[in-house]
């Protein structure tokens, strides 16, 4: 029984010992702004021009290529984007496409995905087509074929392994947050 006990304890500590790691998902996402804050952004004047930076977080590993997809809403028109915009300035990277039908980018360097890496940036204009009044509408990050790669994929180096990433949402006109005056009591209550 002592044997038994002591080995659910075991397992019980490396779960716990683990669970921190599960924690670093990496994901790619749409930003509204040049310091990877704003995922949610509100209606700006038709025909204003705007940056979106799509960036890459929690990759924990050296990266030598990334593809994925943005689905635009109604509200934004795609213009054109920079993808080289990396920190050592390399413009030897290969770009295969763009954001909005799939694009696929390979480093002739191995980018740092221990750290926010930038992987574009989007030029858009903003159309008349944006109505906070009709909801939120939203920018999705998706694979770069929704056949063949349906989810973000990035390329380890130096081994070449190839992984998924979660691709993220982003909001326009995210809406209010519904909120109601309670005391802690009557949240005690919703569970009783």
């Amino acid at each position: 029984m002592k044997k038994a006990l002591a080995v659910v304890l075991a397992m019980l500590l490396i779960g716990v010992c683990t669970g921190g790691a599960l924690a670093q998902v990496p994901f790619i996402q749409v930003y509204f702004d040049a310091d990877y804050n704003d995922t949610q952004s509100p209606c700006l004047p038709p025909g204003t021009s705007s940056s979106l930076y799509v960036a890459a977080l929690n990759f924990n590993d050296l990266i030598s290529a990334v593809d994925y997809k943005v689905q635009f809403p109604l509200a934004l028109m795609y213009i054109g984007e920079d993808v080289r915009e990396d920190p050592d300035g390399d413009i030897n990277d290969i770009a295969i496409g763009d954001s909005q039908s799939g694009i696929a980018i390979a480093y002739d360097l191995p980018r740092n995905g221990f750290q926010t890496m930038l992987l574009s940036r989007v030029f858009v204009d903003w159309t008349s087509d944006c109505d906070c009044a009709q909801g939120p509408q939203a920018l999705r990050v998706v694979g770069y074929d929704d056949v063949y790669s349906p989810t973000p994929k990035a390329v380890r180096w130096p081994s070449g392994e190839q992984f998924d990433v979660v691709g993220m949402l982003s909001l326009i006109c995210p809406g209010p947050t519904s909120t109601e005056a309670t005391t802690w009591g009557g949240v005690k209550a919703l569970y009783r």
